[in-house]
């Protein structure tokens, strides 16, 4: 692959912007100029070509590159003001966020910046949504490892809870966990474990639903999810056998 930049350069064009013309028409980016013409031509790497052999770096406000064609379109660029170094910055992170989201590479060189950062917010309000929170509670709930069982320790905690969820009653799509982990000291006992619906069980695992003395607790914003709203302030119901929950 051709270096065109030095990484001083490199960086520098990071703030440089470019109005996009096809035929005539002017956009304000190459995705707006991708969505009119209907494919994706006019990618990040065929830019930076046709930039570099126009003067690069050395390119002022309203200069433009050469016309070219792309497919069946004539197309050239227009430098247009800089983005601020605040800008770049606030950018690269929403950049780096929506990658490790699983975004790819390609997809977000073809966005334009609004619907990067729409894409970056919403992926900010899941990032919200999967912590607790728990309003009127003094005390922070420190949720134990819970962990799916097999064997015969599995075999005995369906049993002691009667094959039904602990929590609803249901019998299906069960699944026995630890209460506490045997990493962090837990028993393979009947005491220590508990028979709960699955998506109560990702519940319970990832701190959005806790049980107290025997009382049902949500997070704020498990309360707001119709499916399990209901459940807060219910009671726990009632083993065979006594289990034993960490206190809070």
């Amino acid at each position: 692959m051709t270096q065109r930049y030095t990484p001083e350069q490199a960086e520098r064009m990071k703030k440089r912007r470019y109005w996009v013309y096809v035929d005539g028409e002017c956009f304000s980016s190459a995705a707006a100029a991708n969505k009119y013409v209907g494919e994706n031509i006019f990618h990040a790497a065929w830019r930076a070509d046709l930039i570099a052999e126009s003067g690069g770096e050395e390119m002022k406000i309203g200069d433009r590159t050469k016309s070219v064609r792309r497919g069946n379109h004539v197309v050239f660029l227009e430098r247009r003001s800089d983005l601020s170094d605040k800008s770049v910055r606030d950018y690269q992170a929403a950049r780096r966020k929506l990658l490790n989201a699983g975004w790819r590479s390609d997809e977000l060189d073809e966005m334009e910046n609004g619907e990067l950062y729409t894409q970056y917010r919403n992926e900010l309000e899941l990032e919200r949504l999967s912590v607790p929170h728990f309003s009127g509670y003094e005390k922070k709930y420190t949720r134990a490892e819970i962990r799916p069982a097999q064997g015969r320790f599995r075999r005995e905690v369906m049993s002691n809870w009667e094959n039904q969820c602990a929590i609803t009653g249901t019998r299906l799509a069960l699944e026995a966990a630890h209460i506490v982990s045997h990493a962090s000291g837990g028993a393979a006992s009947i005491e220590n474990g508990i028979c709960l619906a699955a998506d109560l069980h990702t519940l319970l695992d990832s701190g959005h639903l806790l049980i107290f003395e025997g009382i049902i607790r949500l997070s704020d914003e498990a309360k707001k999810d119709l499916r399990y709203a209901a459940l807060e302030g219910t009671l726990l119901r009632t083993s065979r056998v006594k289990v034993h929950f960490p206190a809070l």
